[in-house]
């Protein structure tokens, strides 16, 4: 498995390209993704997701706050990050 790679993903019409950083944590395989609007890679932002279950085999994508400042994002915009991310096959959850 690669411990980083780009994605590219799309939430409310918008395009986005992301790189991602896989690591463990815990026992858990966390990401730092640093995304942007497609096509200017800069300014890039940074935020942590990770690959959860529930009940039976589906996967629910959960951001990681690591800091006082960090902010809450949408969920929506996380299944989408986590979406790519499985897409492009290095989700091991």
């Amino acid at each position: 498995m690669k411990d980083q790679f780009i994605i590219y993903f799309k939430d409310m019409g918008i395009h986005y390209q992301a790189e991602v950083k896989a690591f463990d944590l815990e026992g858990v395989r966390v990401y730092d993704v640093y995304y942007s609007v497609r096509p200017r890679p800069v300014p890039a932002i940074r935020v942590q997701v990770y690959a959860g279950r529930a009940n039976g085999e589906v996967i629910y994508w959960r951001q990681r706050l690591t800091g006082a400042k960090d902010e809450l994002i949408e969920p929506a915009f996380i299944e989408a990050i986590g979406f790519a991310i499985e897409q492009a096959g290095m989700s091991n959850s």
